[in-house]
Parts: C-alpha cells; structure tokens; sequence
C-alpha cells in the first residue's frame, strides 16, 4: 500500500470516528443507562469515578493476559522478550491503552468533582466508549497497525475533550 492510499485510509477512519464517538456519547448519555453517583457529596462523587474507571481497567486486564498467555507457548517470547515479532505489536498496544487509561482517570476524578450532578452521567458514558475504541483499536492494531486509527481517535479524541473541560471548570472554580 503507497503512502497516500494509507494517508486516505487514516483520514478515513478519522473521519468516521469522530461522528461514530458523537453520536455513541449522545445516544448512551442521553438513553439513560447510566445515572450518577447516589448522593452528591465529594466523596460519593469520587468513588462513583473510580468505580466507572474499574471497568475501563479490565481491557488492559485483557491485554495483559493476552501478552502473558502467548508467552509459555513460543520460544522467542518465553523469557520475556517483549521485543519479538509475535508481540511486539500485542505490547504497543497495551501500553497506548495503559496510557490512555491515565488520561481518562485524571480527567475523569477532576470531572466528577466540578461536574453539576446532572452531568455525571457522562462519566460511564465516556468509560462505556473508551472499552469499545479499545477493543476496536485492539482488534484493528492486531490486523494492520494501518487499521488503528478509528478506534484510537475514539479513545484520544473524547480523553482530550474530557481533559479540556476538566481544565476549563478548575479554572473557573479558582476564579
């Protein structure tokens, strides 16, 4: 594939996942799934956060298991070469999900103690489109790295939305 086939194929998958992650984030927010914490005190409101980022956790679980699993079965990969072919990727992979992950935890503690009450709903929102993107950007990564482009832009693109407006609502809250 020439270079700009694979420009096209990126700014394909942008260009679909922008909307995809709009409308999945409206549509589940605005269904009514999820609600927010059950009282409104600061530490109701963080547990409520570290409750929601547990099951974002679990796709890393998954791919920490994965990459521990292949591991008896080969023997470039048995005495912890995480550079071997046959892992390497698996390895990218978890570690933009380890780093995504930070993003979405910060983001989302500082959100669920500024948000008005109403508005924590987003929170699993959001969680429920980071495990989708994730495993999207999993399976995506695991076919071609040129595939990983839709569902890494649903998982960086909403972490950067949330870490802006966590930003905007500390500022106002000092002002």
């Amino acid at each position: 594939m020439n270079f700009k086939t694979q420009q096209t194929l990126v700014g394909l998958q942008i260009a679909v996942s922008v909307p995809c992650q709009i409308g999945y984030i409206y549509l589940v927010f605005h269904s009514g799934i999820f609600t927010g914490p059950a009282a409104d005190d600061l530490a109701s409101r963080i547990a409520f956060a570290l409750q929601n980022q547990l099951f974002a956790l679990l796709v890393l679980l998954a791919m920490i298991g994965f990459i521990a699993g292949a591991r008896p079965w080969a023997s470039d990969v048995i005495d912890g070469n995480d550079q071997a072919t046959r892992l390497a990727i698996q390895v990218r992979i978890q570690r933009n999900t380890l780093e995504q992950f930070i993003l979405l935890a910060v983001a989302h503690l500082a959100l669920a103690t500024l948000l008005p009450a109403h508005l924590l709903a987003i929170l699993p929102a959001l969680v429920s489109l980071f495990i989708v993107a994730r495993i999207l950007y999993w399976i995506g990564y695991s076919i071609d790295p040129i595939y990983r482009s839709f569902g890494f832009v649903a998982t960086f693109y909403p972490n950067i939305a949330a870490l802006i407006w966590a930003t905007i609502l500390v500022l106002q809250a000092r002002m």
